[in-house]
């Protein structure tokens, strides 16, 4: 008898380290699980983002000051971007952002202002100050070359498609040293010169 009681030892310590194992394998699997989880409840997002913006350049067409809004998706996390204006054909005064996950949400600075996304489909994006959810952006896809951006006063801006940025860019500069103009373009900066 003396003797099984050393084995009922090694076996009573052996089993306990296996339970262990056993609950630390049951938490790693529910942690990746959660992780598998968010990441793609993410893409969703970001697809739904995509589907929006594209990676695209648009102009925000504003009675007093036209600007512009870039969007380039880097992989499947991250979109950067970015609003300038054009100054003598050229872009100035750019501010960048970026469109990424931040703990549980995804959030993006936009016009000096962190914004946590709400709600994102195919066609419409809303987007929640952090500081104050009740000011809220939203972003409807009217058509391939339209989206309307209503800002948290209810103003309502239409923004339109234009040409890729680098290809736009190098446009602008051209027709500004030419003084030649973008048949969908009306700001007075392309206007001939006499």
């Amino acid at each position: 008898m003396l003797l099984l009681l050393p084995v009922f030892v090694l076996l009573a310590c052996n089993t306990k380290p296996s339970e262990n194992r056993e609950d630390s394998k049951k938490d790693d699997m529910l942690k990746m699980s959660a992780s598998i989880s968010t990441n793609m409840l993410f893409l969703h997002d970001f697809n739904a983002l995509e589907q929006v913006f594209g990676s695209e350049n648009w102009l925000i067409v504003d009675k007093k000051d036209s600007s512009y809004l870039y969007f380039s998706r880097l992989g499947n996390f991250i979109v950067k971007t970015f609003i300038y204006k054009r100054v003598k054909g050229d872009s100035a005064a750019v501010q960048y952002g970026t469109i990424q996950p931040e703990n549980d949400s995804i959030t993006w600075d936009l016009f000096g202002r962190k914004l946590s996304l709400s709600n994102a489909t195919g066609t419409r994006v809303k987007w929640s100050a952090v500081a104050d959810s009740s000011l809220q952006y939203e972003f409807i896809r009217i058509d391939n070359n339209h989206i309307q951006l209503t800002y948290p006063d209810k103003k309502k801006l239409v923004l339109q498609k234009v040409l890729p940025l680098s290809l736009f860019l190098v446009r602008s500069r051209y027709d500004y040293t030419h003084g030649t103009k973008f048949a969908f373009d009306s700001s007075r900066e392309f206007e001939k010169r006499k």
